[in-house]
């Protein structure tokens, strides 16, 4: 069992282990809390830690309340608590497939190459090409020889070869998304209508690449997980304190009877804040899909923060609000949104969308105010978009700013090394990290 991770003698990581474990099981909707880490934590020390069957048996009895979990228990168990030799093989088929990868990264940039240098593309643009079949490399790298080879093609051409690379790594990339979204749409219906393997995928794919025909099933999906947030928000504004502090005034008022002796306790009401949410999404060209799924996710969260108020925004500002505030069906939100908005598809402005949010709504901006700020932070006019956020910065509660752009391209955007030095900066870029984000910061 992985239960010392360093070989230095008398060190032992098995707590570490434990909370890491139990982190996994309350991903996987198990009910395991402090009170069961402590359970657990005294019922190892009177087993045979040696014995794999031993220790199981005592974290489950401690961990599962429901004979409906055990199955998931067990299977992150095995996951987890690897045997020696199972660890020993895995690291091997670790080394193995890093060997691997490094070699065909090195291919891809030996083949991707105008006039002797290699093209600037990302990491998973490389591994795309390396993906490809050796019929699609040849094909492209075909199209590429004739283009260097062409009539005057001079070094400066480069940029827009890269362009064109890039442009059809992404149409193959998007091509073998809804190739694999068919098919595990077929493998679900097939399994007797369960889902769940066509869910899982969908939680991890990149929103702009999820095919049109898998829409409704990350629509409903995205309906289920927001329901579950806004039990969870509801679950935690009830289970904290009902009564305020003493109030010491009343107190002694109301026991003046018993000759000044303290017998009943008053106490004030207690102030319970509403939970206030400014969103804000960027509709431009290249964030229409993924604002369409955060306004999704946040229009099913309305029960459980009911003071929420939604724009749009590219080079202008739109007040949803009355819309959200009305309760309409998400299908004629939506239609504003995208059908009848000026905004969407336009290109950005995020500074004259923020300075119009302070100069025309200063009532939704203020210090019970959490703002969260849906876009790619590529925009016109930077330099006046990032004094426009630190304007707002100081009249607000918090900023959450919702990056949709992969981790590994934050880097090439000097927008996105401003913002994120300013306000807390998360990926979003599928609905697991949507949910992810959401659920822990609201």
């Amino acid at each position: 069992m992985r239960l010392q991770l360093t070989d230095k003698p008398g060190i032992s990581y098995l707590e570490e282990n434990l909370t890491t474990f139990a982190g996994l099981l309350r991903s996987e909707g198990l009910p395991v809390g402090t009170a069961e880490m402590i359970d657990v934590l005294k019922a190892l020390e009177i087993i045979d830690l040696s014995s794999r069957e031993q220790f199981k048996a005592t974290l489950q009895a401690t961990m599962v309340k429901s004979r409906r979990d055990q199955a998931v228990f067990s299977k992150v168990f095995d996951h987890f608590f690897l045997t020696p030799e199972d660890q020993f093989l895995r690291e091997e088929e670790l080394d193995r497939r890093e060997h691997e990868l490094e070699q065909r990264l090195a291919e891809a940039n030996q083949d991707l190459q105008f006039k002797g240098e290699a093209l600037q593309l990302s990491f998973e643009e490389l591994q795309q090409y390396s993906a490809l079949s050796a019929e699609q490399r040849n094909q492209l790298k075909d199209f590429m020889q004739k283009t260097e080879n062409g009539k005057n093609v001079e070094p400066r051409f480069k940029p827009v070869l890269e362009t064109i690379v890039k442009s059809h790594l992404r149409y193959c990339r998007d091509r073998d998304s809804e190739k694999r979204n068919s098919a595990a749409n077929f493998g679900a219906a097939d399994g007797a209508g369960s889902g769940g393997g066509a869910e899982d995928y969908l939680r991890e794919l990149d929103i702009a690449a999820i095919a049109t025909s898998d829409l409704p099933t990350a629509e409903q999906l995205l309906q289920k997980l927001s329901r579950k947030l806004a039990i969870k928000i509801l679950r935690r504004r009830r289970s904290g304190p009902r009564s305020g502090p003493l109030d010491f005034r009343r107190s002694i008022r109301d026991n003046m009877q018993y000759g000044g002796l303290i017998f009943k306790i008053r106490r004030r009401p207690k102030r319970r804040s509403r939970q206030q949410i400014l969103l804000l999404c960027d509709v431009s060209a290249s964030m229409k899909s993924y604002s369409t799924f955060v306004i999704q996710f946040m229009y099913g969260l309305h029960e459980a923060v009911r003071d929420l108020t939604c724009f749009s925004f590219s080079d202008n500002l739109e007040n949803l609000d009355a819309d959200i505030k009305g309760k309409v069906a998400l299908n004629r939100l939506l239609d504003r949104v995208i059908r009848r908005s000026k905004n969407w598809g336009g290109g950005t402005d995020i500074g004259r969308a923020l300075g119009r949010l302070m100069g025309d709504y200063p009532d939704r901006v203020n210090m019970k105010t959490t703002l969260i700020v849906v876009s790619d932070t590529k925009t016109v006019a930077l330099e006046q978009s990032i004094k426009e956020l630190k304007k707002i910065k100081e009249r607000v509660r918090r900023v959450i700013w919702l990056n949709p752009l992969p981790l590994d391209r934050w880097a090439d955007y000097r927008s996105v090394a401003l913002v994120s030095e300013l306000v807390e900066m998360w990926p979003c870029s599928t609905i697991a990290q949507l949910e992810e984000v959401l659920a822990g910061r609201l």
